[in-house]
């Protein structure tokens, strides 16, 4: 597949052997997530994967987490500029075809083969396995944010969403202090959100070269 910067990134076949067949660039994972829709565009306005993304990382810092986990947050869902973002009930429904056919998880196994390339190449899989628990939970707290305030779902009328619990097993309530319904938001361009996604990665890279130790010369 040809990308937003022109490299050519390898799904099968030899090259994805070399790191040359899976070129991985920041240019074109801000590029892409930003024009990338959530929730397959039934939201109430264009919600990129960027800007959710961008909203987990921001929730991790409130959270006090450190850099290189917020880094993970901004980056968890990179590798959908590879397999595009499939909707949970889409992937569950791909993994019972496949599994039906007598086969194994297939979305999952594709998925995670990209998902692992991306976070090695950051460099934030350690922080991803060890904090996996934590970033997970941010992500579903910005997916409960995003139910409340961009999707026409509604508790009297639809099926609960059983990954979000309920009142009974401790629901994930949504943020108090974050709408994302506002005239501000409604504004913003993709462009704008592709230039937050960049900026914010330029900013927790920066962070943690300062806090990375000067090896002595």
């Amino acid at each position: 597949m040809v990308t937003a910067t022109g490299a050519e990134y390898h799904l099968v076949g030899a090259h994805v052997l070399t790191d040359a067949g899976r070129p991985v660039r920041i240019d074109d994972i801000a590029h892409q997530l930003a024009n990338i829709n959530r929730f397959h565009g039934a939201t109430t306005r264009p919600y990129s994967v960027a800007e959710h993304s961008l909203l987990c990382s921001e929730i991790a810092q409130r959270a006090m987490a450190k850099p290189i986990t917020q880094l993970a947050a901004l980056l968890h869902d990179a590798h959908e500029i590879y397999t595009n973002d499939l909707s949970s009930p889409a992937k569950r429904a791909v993994n019972f075809r496949s599994i039906a056919a007598g086969g194994t998880r297939a979305w999952d196994v594709f998925e995670d083969e990209h998902a692992r390339t991306v976070r090695a190449h950051f460099g934030v899989s350690s922080v991803s396995r060890t904090m996996h628990t934590a970033l997970r939970t941010i992500d579903l707290v910005a997916l409960a944010t995003e139910r409340r305030d961009l999707l026409p779902w509604r508790a009297e009328t639809h099926q609960p969403w059983a990954v979000l619990g309920d009142e009974h097993d401790g629901a994930i309530e949504p943020l108090c202090w974050m709408r994302l319904d506002t005239p501000e938001r409604e504004a913003m361009t993709w462009r704008d959100w592709r230039q937050q996604f960049r900026d914010r990665f330029d900013e927790l890279v920066f962070r943690l070269e300062l806090d990375t130790p000067r090896r002595a010369a």
